[in-house]
Protein backbone atom coordinates (compact mmCIF):
# COMPACT_ATOMS: atom_id res chain seq x y z
CA UNK A 1 0.00 0.00 0.00
CA UNK A 2 1.25 3.47 -0.88
CA UNK A 3 -0.18 6.11 1.41
CA UNK A 4 -0.13 9.69 0.16
CA UNK A 5 -0.44 12.87 2.17
CA UNK A 6 -0.28 16.24 0.46
CA UNK A 7 -0.67 19.79 1.66
CA UNK A 8 -1.22 22.26 -1.14
CA UNK A 9 -0.31 25.79 -0.18
CA UNK A 10 -1.10 29.00 -2.01
CA UNK A 11 2.17 30.73 -1.31
CA UNK A 12 4.04 27.61 -2.23
CA UNK A 13 -1.95 16.65 4.38
CA UNK A 14 -11.66 13.21 15.39
CA UNK A 15 -13.55 11.53 16.60
CA UNK A 16 -16.77 11.87 18.65
CA UNK A 17 -16.02 13.96 21.72
CA UNK A 18 -12.76 15.80 22.31
CA UNK A 19 -10.79 14.86 25.40
CA UNK A 20 -8.51 17.79 26.26
CA UNK A 21 -6.21 18.26 29.24
CA UNK A 22 -6.88 21.68 30.71
CA UNK A 23 -4.05 23.97 31.81
CA UNK A 24 -3.85 27.13 33.88
CA UNK A 25 -5.36 30.37 32.61
CA UNK A 26 -2.65 32.73 31.23
CA UNK A 27 -1.67 35.79 33.28
CA UNK A 28 -2.52 38.14 30.39
CA UNK A 29 -5.85 37.05 29.02
CA UNK A 30 -6.93 37.75 25.43
CA UNK A 31 -10.24 36.59 24.10
CA UNK A 32 -10.16 33.56 21.82
CA UNK A 33 -10.95 35.52 18.67
CA UNK A 34 -8.02 37.88 19.26
CA UNK A 35 -5.63 34.98 19.87
CA UNK A 36 -6.69 33.22 16.68
CA UNK A 37 -6.49 36.40 14.62
CA UNK A 38 -3.02 37.32 15.89
CA UNK A 39 -1.78 33.75 15.43
CA UNK A 40 -3.09 33.72 11.86
CA UNK A 41 -1.18 36.94 11.18
CA UNK A 42 2.01 35.28 12.41
CA UNK A 43 1.54 32.39 9.99
CA UNK A 44 1.71 34.90 7.14
CA UNK A 45 5.03 36.23 8.47
CA UNK A 46 6.29 32.65 8.72
CA UNK A 47 5.28 31.85 5.15
CA UNK A 48 7.14 34.85 3.77
CA UNK A 49 10.33 34.35 5.77
CA UNK A 50 10.55 30.56 5.73
CA UNK A 51 10.93 30.29 1.97
CA UNK A 52 14.34 31.93 2.26
CA UNK A 53 15.77 29.42 4.73
CA UNK A 54 17.67 26.15 4.37
CA UNK A 55 18.48 23.29 6.75
CA UNK A 56 19.69 19.73 6.84
CA UNK A 57 16.74 17.36 7.07
CA UNK A 58 16.89 13.81 8.41
CA UNK A 59 13.83 11.79 7.41
CA UNK A 60 13.33 8.50 9.25
CA UNK A 61 10.84 5.86 8.10
CA UNK A 62 9.81 3.23 10.66
CA UNK A 63 7.64 0.26 9.73
CA UNK A 64 5.87 -1.56 12.59
CA UNK A 65 4.81 -5.17 13.05
CA UNK A 66 1.63 -6.42 14.69
CA UNK A 67 3.28 -6.22 18.12
CA UNK A 68 4.00 -2.50 17.67
CA UNK A 69 7.73 -3.19 17.27
CA UNK A 70 9.87 -1.57 14.60
CA UNK A 71 10.62 -4.17 11.93
CA UNK A 72 12.25 -1.91 9.36
CA UNK A 73 13.89 1.51 9.35
CA UNK A 74 15.17 3.76 6.58
CA UNK A 75 16.95 7.10 6.97
CA UNK A 76 17.21 9.73 4.24
CA UNK A 77 19.32 12.88 4.64
CA UNK A 78 18.75 15.92 2.45
CA UNK A 79 19.40 19.59 2.08
CA UNK A 80 15.98 21.13 2.56
CA UNK A 81 14.56 24.45 1.43
CA UNK A 82 11.34 25.97 0.13
CA UNK A 83 11.50 27.19 -3.46
CA UNK A 84 9.25 29.57 -5.33
CA UNK A 85 7.50 28.38 -8.45
CA UNK A 86 8.96 29.51 -11.76
CA UNK A 87 5.43 29.52 -13.18
CA UNK A 88 3.58 31.31 -10.38
CA UNK A 89 5.38 33.43 -7.79
CA UNK A 90 2.48 32.94 -5.37
CA UNK A 91 3.25 29.24 -5.18
CA UNK A 92 6.08 27.51 -3.36
CA UNK A 93 7.07 23.93 -2.64
CA UNK A 94 9.43 21.96 -0.42
CA UNK A 95 12.59 20.92 -2.24
CA UNK A 96 14.88 18.16 -1.01
CA UNK A 97 18.33 17.57 -2.48
CA UNK A 98 18.90 14.02 -1.24
CA UNK A 99 22.43 13.46 0.06
CA UNK A 100 22.37 9.96 1.56
CA UNK A 101 20.13 6.94 2.05
CA UNK A 102 20.72 4.63 5.02
CA UNK A 103 24.19 6.08 5.49
CA UNK A 104 25.26 5.68 1.86
CA UNK A 105 25.99 8.85 -0.08
CA UNK A 106 23.92 9.53 -3.18
CA UNK A 107 26.39 9.81 -6.10
CA UNK A 108 26.72 13.22 -7.75
CA UNK A 109 24.01 14.80 -5.60
CA UNK A 110 25.00 18.37 -6.45
CA UNK A 111 25.27 17.64 -10.17
CA UNK A 112 21.86 15.99 -10.13
CA UNK A 113 20.39 19.01 -8.35
CA UNK A 114 21.72 21.41 -11.00
CA UNK A 115 20.42 19.20 -13.81
CA UNK A 116 17.05 18.88 -12.09
CA UNK A 117 16.51 22.64 -11.97
CA UNK A 118 17.51 22.95 -15.60
CA UNK A 119 14.85 20.40 -16.51
CA UNK A 120 12.32 21.94 -14.14
CA UNK A 121 12.31 25.17 -16.14
CA UNK A 122 10.98 23.19 -19.10
CA UNK A 123 7.77 22.26 -17.26
CA UNK A 124 4.77 23.41 -19.25
CA UNK A 125 2.46 23.98 -16.27
CA UNK A 126 2.49 24.73 -12.56
CA UNK A 127 1.01 21.31 -11.84
CA UNK A 128 3.80 19.52 -13.73
CA UNK A 129 6.39 21.67 -12.02
CA UNK A 130 5.11 20.83 -8.53
CA UNK A 131 4.78 17.14 -9.42
CA UNK A 132 8.42 17.03 -10.51
CA UNK A 133 9.62 18.73 -7.33
CA UNK A 134 7.63 16.30 -5.17
CA UNK A 135 8.80 13.25 -7.14
CA UNK A 136 12.45 14.32 -6.92
CA UNK A 137 12.40 14.74 -3.16
CA UNK A 138 10.44 11.56 -2.44
CA UNK A 139 12.09 9.14 -4.88
CA UNK A 140 13.46 6.99 -2.03
CA UNK A 141 10.21 7.04 -0.04
CA UNK A 142 8.79 3.53 -0.14
CA UNK A 143 5.48 3.57 1.71
CA UNK A 144 4.44 7.16 2.41
CA UNK A 145 4.51 10.12 0.08
CA UNK A 146 4.38 13.31 2.11
CA UNK A 147 4.74 16.94 1.13
CA UNK A 148 3.96 20.39 2.45
CA UNK A 149 4.04 19.79 6.19
CA UNK A 150 6.43 22.69 6.84
CA UNK A 151 4.91 25.27 4.51
CA UNK A 152 2.47 26.85 6.93
CA UNK A 153 2.04 26.39 10.69
CA UNK A 154 -1.47 25.94 12.10
CA UNK A 155 -3.14 25.49 8.73
CA UNK A 156 -6.56 25.38 10.39
CA UNK A 157 -6.22 29.13 11.07
CA UNK A 158 -6.19 30.01 7.37
CA UNK A 159 -9.15 32.08 6.21
CA UNK A 160 -10.59 29.33 4.02
CA UNK A 161 -10.25 26.49 6.56
CA UNK A 162 -11.09 28.18 9.84
CA UNK A 163 -14.90 28.39 9.30
CA UNK A 164 -15.05 24.59 9.27
CA UNK A 165 -13.64 24.24 12.80
CA UNK A 166 -14.65 24.89 16.37
CA UNK A 167 -11.92 26.37 18.59
CA UNK A 168 -11.67 26.36 22.37
CA UNK A 169 -9.25 28.12 24.73
CA UNK A 170 -8.26 25.39 27.17
CA UNK A 171 -5.73 27.23 29.32
CA UNK A 172 -1.98 27.69 29.20
CA UNK A 173 1.26 25.74 29.50
CA UNK A 174 4.97 26.49 29.46
CA UNK A 175 7.35 25.49 26.66
CA UNK A 176 11.06 26.17 27.12
CA UNK A 177 10.30 28.99 29.55
CA UNK A 178 7.67 30.54 27.27
CA UNK A 179 4.04 30.81 28.34
CA UNK A 180 1.71 29.52 25.65
CA UNK A 181 -2.03 29.41 25.07
CA UNK A 182 -3.42 25.91 24.67
CA UNK A 183 -6.10 25.91 21.97
CA UNK A 184 -8.21 22.91 21.03
CA UNK A 185 -9.88 22.56 17.64
CA UNK A 186 -12.23 20.11 15.96
CA UNK A 187 -13.72 19.96 12.48
CA UNK A 188 -17.47 20.59 12.45
CA UNK A 189 -18.45 19.89 8.86
CA UNK A 190 -17.16 18.71 5.51
CA UNK A 191 -14.80 21.15 3.81
CA UNK A 192 -13.94 21.44 0.10
CA UNK A 193 -10.40 22.20 1.26
CA UNK A 194 -9.97 18.94 3.21
CA UNK A 195 -9.95 16.15 0.66
CA UNK A 196 -10.20 12.46 1.49
CA UNK A 197 -9.39 10.24 -1.49
CA UNK A 198 -10.46 12.95 -3.92
CA UNK A 199 -8.81 14.73 -6.81
CA UNK A 200 -7.14 18.05 -6.12
CA UNK A 201 -9.68 20.87 -6.34
CA UNK A 202 -7.10 23.06 -8.14
CA UNK A 203 -7.81 25.85 -5.69
CA UNK A 204 -4.97 28.22 -4.89
CA UNK A 205 -6.22 28.34 -1.31
CA UNK A 206 -4.46 26.24 1.27
CA UNK A 207 -5.88 22.72 1.28
CA UNK A 208 -5.22 19.34 2.84
CA UNK A 209 -5.25 16.26 0.60
CA UNK A 210 -5.22 12.76 2.09
CA UNK A 211 -5.18 9.55 0.04
CA UNK A 212 -5.58 6.48 2.20
CA UNK A 213 -7.21 3.08 2.43
CA UNK A 214 -10.43 3.09 4.42
CA UNK A 215 -12.19 -0.04 5.66
CA UNK A 216 -15.64 -0.63 4.21
CA UNK A 217 -17.31 0.30 7.48
CA UNK A 218 -15.91 3.85 7.33
CA UNK A 219 -17.27 6.44 4.94
CA UNK A 220 -15.25 9.42 3.76
CA UNK A 221 -17.82 11.64 5.43
CA UNK A 222 -16.96 10.02 8.78
CA UNK A 223 -13.33 11.19 8.58
CA UNK A 224 -12.37 14.54 10.04
CA UNK A 225 -9.67 16.51 11.88
CA UNK A 226 -9.10 17.54 15.46
CA UNK A 227 -6.07 18.80 17.33
CA UNK A 228 -4.34 21.23 19.66
CA UNK A 229 -2.24 24.36 19.17
CA UNK A 230 0.36 25.79 21.56
CA UNK A 231 0.55 29.53 20.78
CA UNK A 232 3.07 31.92 22.39
CA UNK A 233 1.24 34.43 24.62
CA UNK A 234 3.62 37.25 23.61
CA UNK A 235 4.49 36.66 19.96
CA UNK A 236 1.45 34.53 18.98
CA UNK A 237 3.77 32.21 17.05
CA UNK A 238 3.23 28.46 17.10
CA UNK A 239 5.46 26.33 19.32
CA UNK A 240 3.68 23.02 18.83
CA UNK A 241 0.72 21.37 17.16
CA UNK A 242 -0.95 17.97 17.43
CA UNK A 243 -3.25 17.04 14.55
CA UNK A 244 -5.32 13.89 14.15
CA UNK A 245 -7.23 12.56 11.18
CA UNK A 246 -9.75 10.17 12.65
CA UNK A 247 -12.98 8.31 12.02
CA UNK A 248 -16.22 8.97 13.81
CA UNK A 249 -17.59 5.47 14.31
CA UNK A 250 -19.18 3.42 17.08
CA UNK A 251 -15.66 2.69 18.26
CA UNK A 252 -13.72 5.82 17.21
CA UNK A 253 -10.11 5.45 16.12
CA UNK A 254 -7.29 7.56 14.71
CA UNK A 255 -6.22 7.03 11.10
CA UNK A 256 -3.24 9.34 11.18
CA UNK A 257 -1.52 11.60 13.68
CA UNK A 258 0.82 14.51 12.93
CA UNK A 259 3.00 16.26 15.50
CA UNK A 260 4.77 19.56 14.85
CA UNK A 261 7.48 21.00 17.10
CA UNK A 262 9.13 24.37 16.42
CA UNK A 263 12.40 25.98 17.49
CA UNK A 264 13.78 29.56 17.67
CA UNK A 265 15.69 30.98 14.72
CA UNK A 266 17.75 34.06 13.93
CA UNK A 267 15.08 35.38 11.57
CA UNK A 268 12.20 36.44 13.80
CA UNK A 269 10.14 33.27 13.36
CA UNK A 270 9.89 29.91 15.04
CA UNK A 271 10.93 27.23 12.53
CA UNK A 272 10.43 23.45 12.36
CA UNK A 273 12.49 21.35 14.74
CA UNK A 274 10.71 18.03 14.31
CA UNK A 275 7.64 16.93 12.39
CA UNK A 276 6.30 13.40 12.66
CA UNK A 277 3.47 11.61 10.92
CA UNK A 278 2.10 8.28 12.10
CA UNK A 279 -0.14 6.19 9.86
CA UNK A 280 -2.47 3.64 11.39
CA UNK A 281 -3.68 0.64 9.42
CA UNK A 282 -7.46 0.43 9.68
CA UNK A 283 -9.21 -2.86 9.05
CA UNK A 284 -12.66 -4.36 9.52
CA UNK A 285 -13.11 -6.77 12.39
CA UNK A 286 -15.29 -9.88 12.31
CA UNK A 287 -18.26 -7.84 13.53
CA UNK A 288 -17.80 -5.35 10.69
CA UNK A 289 -16.39 -2.83 13.12
CA UNK A 290 -13.09 -1.11 12.51
CA UNK A 291 -9.94 -0.65 14.48
CA UNK A 292 -6.49 0.65 13.70
CA UNK A 293 -2.93 -0.32 14.60
CA UNK A 294 0.26 1.61 14.05
CA UNK A 295 1.68 0.86 10.63
CA UNK A 296 4.30 3.45 9.65
CA UNK A 297 5.87 6.50 11.26
CA UNK A 298 7.87 9.15 9.42
CA UNK A 299 9.91 11.67 11.41
CA UNK A 300 11.51 14.78 9.94
CA UNK A 301 14.32 16.28 12.06
CA UNK A 302 15.82 19.64 11.15
CA UNK A 303 19.14 21.28 11.93
CA UNK A 304 19.38 25.00 12.61
CA UNK A 305 18.07 27.02 9.70
CA UNK A 306 20.24 29.52 7.83
CA UNK A 307 19.72 31.85 4.91
CA UNK A 308 19.93 30.00 1.60
CA UNK A 309 22.36 30.95 -1.13
CA UNK A 310 22.73 30.03 -4.78
CA UNK A 311 24.81 27.03 -3.77
CA UNK A 312 23.25 24.34 -1.57
CA UNK A 313 25.69 23.11 1.04
CA UNK A 314 25.60 20.47 3.77
CA UNK A 315 24.83 22.09 7.11
CA UNK A 316 26.15 21.13 10.53
CA UNK A 317 24.15 21.24 13.76
CA UNK A 318 26.43 23.88 15.27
Amino acid sequence: MRFIVKILFSIVLIIAGTNFVFGQIPTVQFDLETILRKAAQQTVAYEEEFRNLIAKETKTFEKYDKNDEIKKQNIIESNFTVIQSEKDNKLASEYRNILSVDGKAVPNAEKRSAEFFAQLKKSNSVEKELEKIQAEGSRYDKSLEISGLTLSPAVVLSDNLRPFFNFQLLGSENIQGNEVYLIGYQQLKKSPFILINEKNNNSKDLSLNYNLDLPSSVKKSDVFLRGKLWIDTKTFQLWREERELAARTENPFVLMKSDFEYQPSDYGILVPKQVSLTQYNAKNSKKNQSNAVKDTKVTFDYSRFTKSSSEVKILDDK
